[in-house]
């Protein structure tokens, strides 16, 4: 079979290098495409070389018809009501990041106060049913995806603010291939923009996700398949790469020094210059401290996306670096193990919310944060950092305050196994649902091999059918919308 993956930009694929790897494995032929944003292009040191895997180094055809600027403008509207939700009333800056979004005429918008549910559900539901009366598939996207054609059409995210994969959804539906979505992070459903068109099939990691799709993009439980989060396979098996006393030689930290490690997170999450004062504070506060804390090594790793400021950052401090300095983003072989080996060497793990919190969980590690108001907007605030915490099932230590983290801190490092207990119940029901045993990488490769297979069932050749219609049909001249 032939599979279409279009995802935004090159960073996806450490999502689903896993699943890449595994389709071409099994004989499948693979097009990966992107829509026009080549951020993070050393993602594509992820994928094999392989002869049935195609790269298209072109963009991903966005609808030029003229409906381009009045899909812009409901789209941008549509994702901005969903953060009206009463749910979303304690993420302000989620809120304010959409805004952008919205068109001159409904800026009115903005005053509008936090609206109950069922109210938001009602406006949310109007305006994906005009998405999909009013805007037409665009014909060049249905034309494109006639000439690669696929028995199967994979988008992610889908969920970015006025998405254009929404486009490629609904081409593919037009000329009956199979679609689906595979959610790429733990945040997808909760922090970007609506669903808005429906695929055949929604992949994502755990229940917890398979009812943010149906409670917050309105998607029922039929179209919705829990299994396991594969970004997260390759940690399982993983042995670190080297001993502890070679690992803490390479980063420059004492050899003869237990050491915590402080994981940094994005810009989007945490500001750069609040970051670095942030750190420079702690571990004031650790040197402080009496007993182990006060000569504790601490490693920090600044955020592959968020390094530029530590780049100048000097730490007066021997049992203190900070490495790799200019960031580094594990997606080949060499940058994955010195990440593994951070987190596997370290006593404890400190971040303030990145999925790092969470392969340190897998690893066994004990996680601790701190929620002391300078990140409270993207902490508090964010639907997905509430599953961490403990009242919820999740695993995070959390501190309001410096001294109280320096007391969790300390009973972490003399009795870590309790938390590892907490940590290890949260994998199994967040990461890996079908057991700690069970490959999520598989069950994803299963569901998509199912739903490619379908479509022999619905249209043979429907994919070449469309292409000769497209072929023969004039040129579509769209209605013009007033915008």
């Amino acid at each position: 079979m032939k599979i279409c993956f279009v995802m935004h930009y090159p960073g996806y694929v450490r999502y689903f290098d896993s699943v890449f790897a595994a389709l071409l494995e099994r004989g499948h032929g693979l097009h990966i495409a992107f829509n026009g944003n080549w951020k993070q292009p050393e993602g594509l040191a992820g994928l094999p070389d392989h002869p049935n895997l195609t790269i298209d180094f072109e963009d991903f055809p966005t609808r030029r018809d003229s409906y381009f600027l009045h899909a812009k403008k409901v789209r941008g509207t549509t994702d901005y009501i969903r953060y009206l939700d009463w749910r979303f009333k304690n993420a302000p800056r989620l809120r304010a990041r959409t805004e952008g979004a919205l068109p001159k005429r409904m800026q009115f918008l903005k005053k509008v106060p936090s609206l109950p549910s069922s109210i938001v559900k009602l406006l949310r539901r109007g305006m994906v049913r005009y998405e999909r009366k009013k805007i037409p598939s665009p014909q060049n996207v249905e034309t494109y995806l006639a000439d690669v054609a696929p028995d199967l059409l994979v988008v992610s995210p889908l969920v970015n603010v006025r998405s254009w994969q929404t486009d490629a959804v609904k081409a593919a539906q037009a000329i009956d291939i199979p679609t689906a979505l595979c959610v790429a992070s733990w945040d997808h459903l909760t922090t970007k923009g609506l669903i808005r068109v429906w695929p055949d099939k929604v992949f994502v990691w755990n229940h917890i996700q398979k009812r943010e799709a149906w409670k917050l993009h309105d998607i029922k439980g039929s179209r919705v398949v829990v299994t396991g989060a594969q970004p997260f396979d390759k940690w399982f098996n993983r042995r670190p790469s080297t001993t502890r006393a070679a690992f803490l030689a390479k980063v420059g930290l004492p050899t003869d020094h237990l050491f915590v490690l402080f994981t940094g997170s994005t810009a989007s999450i945490s500001e750069p210059r609040r970051e670095v004062d942030f750190v420079k504070r702690w571990i004031a506060k650790l040197r402080d401290s009496d007993g182990a804390l006060k000569e504790i090594g601490v490693l920090i790793r600044p955020h592959p996306f968020n390094c530029e400021l530590w780049k100048d950052t000097e730490i007066d401090d021997p049992a203190v670096t900070i490495f790799p300095k200019t960031g580094a983003n594990p997606v080949d072989e060499n940058d994955r193990a010195d990440y593994f080996d951070s987190i596997y060497h370290s006593e404890a793990v400190l971040g303030i919310n990145t999925s790092a919190m969470v392969e340190a969980t897998i690893l066994d590690r004990p996680v601790l944060s701190i929620v002391d108001g300078h990140f409270e907007a993207t902490q508090g605030g964010t639907l997905h950092f509430q599953y961490l915490l403990p009242e919820n099932g999740g695993f995070l230590e959390v501190a309001r305050t410096l001294d109280e983290h320096i007391a969790q801190l300390e009973k972490v490092i003399a009795d870590p196994e309790s938390y590892r207990r907490r940590g290890a119940a949260f994998v199994d029901r967040f990461v890996r649902p079908f057991g700690r045993e069970e490959n999520a990488t598989e069950r994803l490769v299963a569901g998509l091999e199912a739903l490619a297979e379908s479509k022999q069932g619905r249209q043979t050749g429907a994919a070449g059918a469309a292409r000769a219609r497209l072929s023969s049909e004039p040129t579509r001249v769209a209605r013009p919308v007033d915008g």
